[in-house]
């Protein structure tokens, strides 16, 4: 399971790759959620099946290719009918 965090506006208006990648990438991943958190920063939140929290990633320095990279990294892949 995975889950990642961020304010949907403020901060990702200064981080537009990282806005596409929550925008357009994560929604053509399977086992992804994206909880809008106001005020939080842009970050992956690994999580067991427990859903304990078991890694954090803040994005804000990564482009959208490296927020691909980093969660194709941990085993998950866009769909297959969902090209990114």
């Amino acid at each position: 399971m995975k889950f990642k965090k961020s304010c949907p506006g403020c901060s990702l208006n200064r981080l537009p790759d990282v806005k596409s990648f929550f925008y357009e990438d994560v929604p053509k991943y399977e086992n992804v959620e994206w909880k809008k958190i106001s005020g939080a920063p842009p970050e992956l939140i690994f999580l067991n099946e427990a859903d304990e929290e078991v890694e954090r990633h803040l994005l804000s320095r990564l482009n959208r290719d490296e927020c691909n990279n980093l969660l194709q990294s941990k085993g998950f892949e866009p769909n297959k009918d969902k090209e990114l």
